[in-house]
């Protein structure tokens, strides 16, 4: 008997449509560009147009909402490796989905082809970033008491002192050792950070060859933009002599994070599992070196 399981049923829906070559993205993108355009100008004249023209951009915005269901339909791929990373018990598979599929339509109004990027390195960002705000406002309906903020405040305060001492992520014994903490109070901290969260993300592995901070699974880091950083760079000449100019490893792990070799992006577990380090080891490389990356791009007189 087939499976009813919607989340099965998605999974064999997905397997069904082909991935759209580089090709037919480009024609439907042209066609989802001048349809958004179309549907601008309708709403903005209003009552104002002849009936003529005013069929002729309907006609056009109802191409660019086909034109856009293909290139949902066509990268639906770059959603599923989004939602199984962020995936925790409690929470919905499918939601998780729709999130990222909100996310990939965001992409989709914001790329310029032009800029020579591709478009799963692009929209990847995007739907990371959508998944991740849904969870995370999702938890703000969960209340944390005053006392419990101030540890997790007064955790981060040392984290920044003792890892910066350390030049690594301190382990969850040496903060405890820092702060004075027993293993009680040391529950009752993790347990604040799971209800801000609300997640469950501290199911996962925390001994000290694990090297995991606590930090990385309870701050909200600003991530910058990658097309304003990598637009700026314009052609792939100037991008791979900025690149170049980047530490050996900084100049790998960017490219790997952001497929700035034409490749896939990889996650931040990916390239921690090639460079044996941990996932925020991997976060902070990739904040250095995009910074590192900004200064060189601004020397180089790139705008």
């Amino acid at each position: 008997m087939e499976s009813l399981d919607p989340v099965a049923l998605y999974f064999k829906e997905i397997r069904k449509t082909p991935p759209l070559n580089h090709q037919e993205f480009l024609k439907h993108f042209h066609k989802f560009q001048q349809g958004e355009r179309a549907l601008k100008r309708l709403t903005k004249l209003k009552s104002r147009v002849s009936d003529k023209l005013k069929f002729k951009l309907q006609e056009t915005v109802k191409n660019g909402d086909n034109a856009k269901i293909a290139l949902v339909i066509g990268n639906l791929r770059l959603v599923i490796p989004v939602a199984k990373r962020f995936f925790r018990p409690g929470l919905d598979f499918l939601d998780l989905i729709e999130e990222g599929n909100i996310g990939l339509l965001h992409a989709l109004r914001k790329f310029d082809p032009r800029k020579g990027f591709r478009f799963s390195t692009y929209a990847s960002y995007w739907i990371d970033q959508a998944v991740r705000r849904s969870i995370e406002e999702s938890s703000k309906t969960i209340r944390i008491p005053p006392h419990a903020w101030e540890a997790l405040r007064k955790w981060f305060r040392e984290w920044e002192s003792l890892s910066g001492s350390l030049g690594r992520n301190p382990t969850l014994s040496e903060m405890a050792t820092r702060l004075g903490l027993s293993a009680r109070q040391i529950k009752g901290v993790m347990e604040a950070v799971e209800a801000s969260r609300g997640i469950g993300s501290i199911d996962m592995t925390l001994d000290e060859d694990e090297n995991l901070a606590l930090k990385d699974m309870v701050t909200d880091k600003e991530t910058r933009e990658p097309d304003k950083l990598f637009s700026a760079l314009k052609m792939k000449d100037e991008m791979g002599i900025a690149l170049n100019r980047l530490p050996k490893r900084e100049k790998e792990i960017l490219t790997m994070r952001f497929g700035l070799d034409g490749g896939e992006p990889s996650t931040l577990e990916e390239v921690g599992v090639k460079y044996k380090i941990s996932r925020e080891r991997v976060r902070q490389i990739q904040e250095r070196a995009t910074s590192r990356l900004k200064q060189i791009a601004q020397k180089m007189g790139l705008n």
